[in-house]
């Protein structure tokens, strides 16, 4: 028999309060592990961070170790979508530019124990789960690296710039600064700071 409307709203709601309480169960487990590293961190700690007990914890995740791989996935596919959507914009090259380093280095404030533990902590993962990190972050680099050839192709920036290079090049200097970057007001200064030296050199 078809579902009812209410048994189907319960569902959803049913649905919607797993999905919350799950990524609380991440946020907890992201701040341990940035907190005491991968193989300082226990169930029993994330458990306590949470206040409930760790018996509860794999009704969400069934280790530690895809605890982990969700909170790294998390960490670098925020990055993507941040990037896919500022290419879809409509404004000037320079601008996506800046926007582009600006949403790079934000996540340390945004999602900083994510942001920790996809750094520190990936290796810890499996070669197949490390893989899967690998295909995300390439698909950010060459979307950086395109954002840099449709500005060479619009006539911004210097025909003879090596995309592929500045990106890498761009991508090293944001990394470096998140470990800078302690309030919005740094955020600011540090991601323009590499904009204003990028494109003074590769402005055309």
């Amino acid at each position: 028999m078809p579902e009812d409307g209410h048994t189907s709203l319960l569902k959803k709601e049913k649905k919607h309060k797993y999905l919350r309480r799950q990524q609380e169960v991440l946020d907890a487990a992201a701040a341990v592990i940035a907190r005491k590293g991968y193989h300082g961190a226990s169930t029993t700690d994330i458990a306590g961070e949470l206040g409930v007990s760790q018996p509860s914890l794999y009704y969400y995740f069934t280790s530690k170790d895809e605890a982990l791989e969700e909170i790294c996935r998390i960490g670098i596919a925020g990055y993507l979508d941040r990037l896919q959507a500022i290419m879809e914009r409509t404004a000037a090259t320079h601008d996506k530019i800046r926007d582009a380093i600006q949403a790079h280095i934000e996540p340390v404030l945004t999602i900083p124990n994510y942001v920790k533990s996809f750094q520190r902590e990936r290796r810890y993962l499996s070669a197949r789960q490390r893989r899967k990190l690998t295909h995300l972050a390439g698909a950010y680099d060459t979307l950086f690296r395109l954002l840099l050839e449709t500005g060479v192709e619009a006539g911004d920036l210097n025909p003879g710039l090596d995309c592929g290079l500045a990106a890498l090049m761009l991508i090293t200097q944001c990394n470096a600064a998140q470990y800078y970057v302690v309030d919005e007001d740094s955020l600011i200064r540090m991601s323009a700071a590499i904009a204003d030296v990028f494109l003074v050199g590769a402005a055309r």
